[in-house]
């Protein structure tokens, strides 16, 4: 963490100094915003190779487990529902979109092969990502 904050002071450092030397003499009175984006971005894959989703209870067990991924990416305390606001409901929101159309593909796969023995669908990993 202490490396990490180093490096951006070490970089905003030198944008500053490379600002103040380009700039104006006039324009050196503005404030020099600088913008950036978080580097880390909470993320689970969620496992599903010890389940037979061509079975509803496989299924269920595959929900459960999304559910948990969303609750610890989303950073949410279950049984605290002050915790439950905007943030956490947007997140959820998102992660949900994203990995229904996954689990989908995935029960729909397995479905084919225990139907078929094989499966023209690509086998997909489940990853949750906070947004």
């Amino acid at each position: 963490m202490f490396t990490r904050l180093s490096n951006i002071a070490a970089v905003l450092s030198g944008v500053t100094a490379s600002l103040m030397i380009a700039t104006p003499a006039g324009a050196q009175g503005r404030p020099v915003v600088v913008y950036g984006q978080e580097d880390y971005i909470p993320t689970e894959r969620v496992s599903y190779a010890d389940l037979n989703l061509a079975t509803r209870g496989g299924e269920k067990m595959l929900q459960a487990r999304v559910s948990k991924a969303v609750d610890r990416v989303c950073q949410y305390t279950s049984g605290d529902v002050a915790l439950i606001d905007n943030g956490f409901v947007s997140c959820a929101y998102g992660a949900w979109k994203d990995a229904r159309p996954k689990m989908a593909l995935a029960i729909a796969r397995a479905r084919d092969i225990a139907l078929n023995g094989r499966s023209s669908i690509a086998a997909t990993a489940i990853v949750i990502s906070a947004r």
